[in-house]
């Protein structure tokens, strides 16, 4: 008796990575191949579209652990286009989490710490209330809602990942670190908003990277957890941080930026109890990623 045509079974180890051209997506392309995994791209430069079923539907199947990193990623460019934002951020992640439900995989979803914004009380858990002051944050936890939304109602397998602003070789122009190195190179300004004493914890892409695989090795981690960075520092000190690597550049104030999060300080319990911790102290990552930055520059 003829038995209905089987598809054959996805090799073991394929992780599908979106966004696999950016700067985080391609350091875990990077990382996951030298770990011996197979690593495959799915990017909107390769023309593929994370609103599309069809495009999803080609690349991802059975049992593909697929990390979610394809995103509308830049705040100011959110602020100008937040439909489109939303349409990326939001329907492009339920998108991503039903064929990957469908496909029986397990979602690592790539979020930020934006969406907690002020809180009153630090370092931030998971389980705090979310407050995000920026379209783009609110468009991320959006995102995280309906993921938590297919979880609990249709069986998906995920985890929700935050972590803070990333830096290092290979960083988008827009992000700090490359504004200040930037202008600190041509012995400019370094325009700070307001006093600067707002904080992030600015994270090494070689960390965050290896946060992610790290929970892709891990499937009984569910729910969101932090990748948290251990040091604290405002606007105003990472540009005196960098304008010290630079030998050149001076600092100007400028009106603060509102809605403002005054300060990012996340609870990194969680992942240091599944074996993470960030490896790249700030100093060190601003020392390597300045040495880059001038080898790179035009």
């Amino acid at each position: 008796m003829l038995q209905p045509f089987q598809p054959p079974a996805a090799p073991i180890g394929r992780v599908v990575v979106t966004g696999a051209r950016g700067f985080v997506g391609s350091e875990v392309i990077r990382q996951l191949a030298g770990a011996g995994r197979q690593a495959i791209p799915f990017d909107l430069r390769d023309g593929l579209d994370i609103c599309s079923e069809a495009d999803l539907l080609e690349v991802i199947r059975e049992g593909d652990d697929v990390v979610h990193l394809a995103a509308y990623a830049d705040l100011y460019r959110a602020r100008e286009r937040p439909v489109e934002a939303t349409r990326v951020n939001v329907v492009g992640t339920s998108c991503v989490a039903e064929v990957t439900r469908r496909r029986g995989g397990r979602l690592i979803l790539g979020s930020t710490l934006c969406v907690y914004g002020n809180q009153p009380t630090y370092p931030t858990r998971e389980d705090a209330a979310p407050n995000p002051s920026e379209i783009y944050a609110q468009t991320k936890l959006a995102a995280e809602q309906v993921v938590r939304g297919m979880v609990d109602s249709l069986g998906l397998r995920a985890v929700i990942v935050r972590f803070p602003g990333v830096y290092g070789p290979g960083m988008r122009g827009a992000l700090a670190v490359a504004c200040f190195m930037r202008a600190a190179r041509e012995g400019g300004v370094l325009e700070i908003h307001g006093d600067g004493l707002q904080t992030r914890t600015p994270m090494h892409v070689s960390d965050v990277a290896r946060g992610l695989l790290a929970l892709l090795q891990r499937p009984e981690i569910d729910g969101v957890i932090n990748l948290a960075a251990p040091e604290e520092i405002s606007a105003l000190e990472l540009a005196r941080r960098i304008i010290s690597l630079a030998g050149a550049g001076t600092i100007r104030h400028g009106p603060q930026r509102t809605p403002q999060t005054l300060r990012e300080l996340a609870d990194g319990s969680r992942a240091a109890a599944v074996g993470w911790t960030p490896s790249i102290g700030l100093s060190e990552g601003l020392a390597s990623t300045w040495k880059w930055f001038l080898e790179h520059s035009a």
